[in-house]
């Protein structure tokens, strides 16, 4: 049988957003009043997958999202999105 996946792609596509859609899951938020928030949240994780790339782990965003769940602030977000990249 012909291993499709390891050929090689000679389209030069990329593909503006590839990931997961609308995933619940359990975060702490900061907050400047109480300190932290629990929270469910539903997130979105998406990167764009240049043409160059074939194609990405979207398990590895899930375990991303659980590295950083107990302090979600302004600063981890950009965190979570270094990762991503």
């Amino acid at each position: 049988m012909k291993d499709i996946q390891n050929e090689r792609d000679e389209r030069n596509l990329d593909i503006d957003k590839v990931g997961i859609k609308d995933i619940s899951y359990p975060i702490v938020l900061s907050d400047k009043e109480k300190g932290s928030q629990h929270t469910v949240a539903n997130i979105n994780m998406y990167v764009k997958l240049p043409h160059n790339f074939k194609g990405t782990h979207m398990s590895r965003f899930v375990e991303i999202l659980s590295k950083h769940s107990s302090d979600i602030n302004l600063y981890s977000v950009y965190d979570i999105l270094d990762e991503m990249k």
